[in-house]
């Protein structure tokens, strides 16, 4: 199977939540020892306790995972879950 150039494989990231941008829709991730930024598709499915919920909901401080693809030089957001034991310290 080819992956197209700019369209790689999904990676996951676990981290911290540092800030959301909901009219943006971006998503800045402090993840192993750097802060990586997200963009996220309406179509993300983003679920907080196992419901599906609106990016609004993710705050500072909760502990996420998110699922990614790179398309154009851009981190893409494809599944963000809010992973139980929020509220980490940043």
């Amino acid at each position: 199977m080819r992956v197209p150039m700019d369209r790689r494989p999904v990676v996951h990231v676990d981290g911290v939540v540092r800030r959301v941008d909901p009219v943006g829709r971006e998503v800045e991730v402090h993840a192993g020892g750097a802060t990586v930024s997200f963009d996220v598709r309406p179509d993300c499915v983003i679920t907080l306790r196992g419901e599906r919920v609106k990016l609004r909901l993710i705050q500072p401080r909760d502990r996420i995972r998110v699922a990614y693809t790179e398309h154009e030089g851009a981190r893409v957001a494809d599944v963000v879950e809010v992973q139980p034991g929020s509220a980490a310290p940043l």
